[in-house]
């Protein structure tokens, strides 16, 4: 084989696939699925074909022809992102049908606009659906906003109000939040080993480099 085909399976396909999986594992490690309440997806976190490039999409079906390996890690990460994404839909609904949670969202809201009524803790969003977003923080176990979000204050003063949030399936959700870590950490693991198994038959060195001609 070329050392030119097994440069591009690792810099097109192997080398991306480990910057995603260890921005998912960050992620993922702090309990934050980066799910959204107005499309119900995990904005951050997705199916491994959408990290690479159109190129690199074609070089993958390559890759996993010569390495089956690769389809099993990749059909697995994929199943298990659509069960994160699901079940923390799933989460939304039972939470939006709490009806204590609202209560205790509008009354959080009505305490902290006597305090700083020129806030704006919904941002773009209609008063109506600050349960949306707050059920949206929970989901992600979000500690503590950037300082630029319309609900830092907000979040920082009254997240705690909120901690008697415990719906049927966010137990499923923590779980399969783990599971998915646990993946992307044995995935990193295979893909690191991979890469360097290629790069020793090849000679061909772990990234793109000018100075020996790759």
């Amino acid at each position: 084989m070329q050392p030119h085909r097994a440069a591009s399976w690792v810099y097109d396909v192997i080398n991306v696939l480990l910057d995603a999986l260890d921005m998912e594992v960050s992620l993922l490690s702090r309990g934050n699925v980066s799910w959204r309440f107005y499309n119900q997806e995990l904005e951050h976190l997705r199916p491994a074909g959408v990290y690479l490039s159109r190129d690199g999409r074609h070089i993958l079906r390559d890759l996993i022809a010569s390495k089956p390996v690769v389809g099993s890690l990749i059909a697995e990460h994929d199943q298990l992102r659509e069960r994160v994404e699901s079940t923390a839909s799933a989460v939304y609904r039972e939470g939006l049908a709490d009806p204590s949670l609202r209560v205790a969202v509008d009354q959080a809201r009505k305490t902290f606009l006597e305090k700083m009524p020129d806030a704006t803790p919904t941002g773009a969003f209609a008063a109506e659906r600050h349960v949306d977003l707050v059920i949206e923080h929970l989901i992600n176990e979000i500690k503590e906003l950037p300082s630029h979000s319309t609900d830092a204050d907000f979040w920082a003063a009254h997240r705690n109000r909120f901690a008697f949030f415990n719906v049927p399936s966010l137990g499923a959700l923590r779980q399969i939040r783990e599971e998915f870590l646990k993946h992307d950490q044995v995935a990193i693991e295979r893909f690191e080993k991979l890469s360097f198994e290629i790069c020793t038959e090849h000679g061909i060195p772990a990234a793109p480099s000018a100075s020996v001609g790759y």
